[in-house]
C-alpha cells in the first residue's frame, strides 16, 4: 500500500509539473487618420493557450493581459490611437526561453510623444505555479550585492568604451553618464535565454542622444551565475542540467 502511494505521488507530481507552453499571438489593429496621413497600427501580443491545466492558464495570461503589459487596457489604447495617432503606436515579441518549467517573454513597445521611442517589458513565468519568476526567487540574497557590482563593471566598461568611440570630450561624458550604475534595483530586469540569465540596464539617454547610448543587455551565462543562484530555485535546477 505504501510502495503503491508513493508511485502515486511521483505521478502526480510530474503529471502537474510543466515543461513547456504554447504561445500564440493575439493581433489588435488601430486605424488614424487625418489630412496629413493615414497609418494603421498594430499591437501583436502573446497568449498562452495550451500545455498547462486552466486555472495555471488562466494565471499565466493574467500577466500577459494588455494593461499589464502596455499599461492600460487595449480598447483605450486603441481609442487614444485613433484619435491622435500617438501614445502606444505598436508592440510585438519574442519568445526568448520555453522549456525547464519556464516562460520568458520580451515584449517590444513602440509609443509616440514629442519623439518616437521605444521601450523592452520582460515577462518571467514558472510554468507549474503560475506565479510571476522574481529574481529574490533565483539569486541567494546575500549575493545579490555582489552580483549587482559584477554587472556594474561590464557597464563601466561599456560607458568607457562608447566614450572613446564617439570621442565624447570629458565634460559631456560626465553629464551624459553621471550616475549611470547598475545596482541591486537593475536586477528585477532580466530574461532566461538558452545561453544564460540576460540582464538590462537602461541609460536613459535623452532622445537626442539614444545614439550614445553602450549596448544594455548583459549576458550571464549558466557556469558565471552558478554561485549566485539560491539551491533549490529553478535557476539552480535548469543549471544542474547543462
Amino acid at each position: 500500500m505504501i510502495k503503491f502511494l508513493i508511485l502515486f505521488l511521483m505521478f502526480s507530481v510530474k503529471a502537474f509539473a510543466v515543461d513547456s507552453v504554447k504561445v500564440e499571438s493575439k493581433i489588435y489593429t488601430a486605424p488614424f487618420s487625418d489630412e496629413y496621413r493615414t497609418d494603421t497600427a498594430q499591437y501583436k501580443l502573446p497568449v498562452i493557450t495550451g500545455g498547462a491545466d486552466a486555472n495555471i492558464l488562466a494565471r499565466l495570461n493574467s500577466y500577459l493581459a494588455t494593461d499589464s503589459l502596455l499599461f492600460d487596457n487595449i480598447d483605450t489604447v486603441i481609442a487614444n490611437y485613433a484619435l491622435c495617432g500617438c501614445g502606444t503606436v505598436g508592440a510585438d515579441y519574442n519568445v526568448l526561453y520555453n522549456k525547464n518549467s519556464v516562460l520568458s517573454i520580451s515584449v517590444h513597445i513602440e509609443t509616440m510623444g514629442a519623439y518616437p521611442d521605444e521601450y523592452y517589458k520582460d515577462v518571467n513565468l514558472n510554468l507549474t505555479t503560475g506565479s510571476r519568476i522574481l529574481i529574490s526567487h533565483l539569486i541567494k540574497k546575500s549575493k545579490m550585492p555582489e552580483l549587482a557590482a559584477e554587472l556594474d563593471k561590464i557597464v563601466q566598461k561599456r560607458i568607457k568604451a562608447k566614450v572613446k568611440e564617439e570621442q565624447i570630450g570629458e565634460e559631456d561624458a560626465l553629464q551624459f553618464f553621471e550616475g549611470k550604475k547598475f545596482s541591486t534595483d537593475n536586477l528585477e530586469d532580466f530574461a532566461f535565454t538558452d545561453k544564460g540569465v540576460m540582464f538590462y540596464y537602461n541609460f536613459n539617454l535623452p532622445h537626442v542622444l539614444k545614439a550614445l547610448s553602450p549596448d544594455e543587455d548583459i549576458l550571464m551565462k549558466w557556469e558565471e551565475i552558478e554561485d549566485y543562484a539560491r539551491e533549490g530555485s529553478l535557476l539552480q535546477k535548469i543549471i544542474d542540467k547543462q
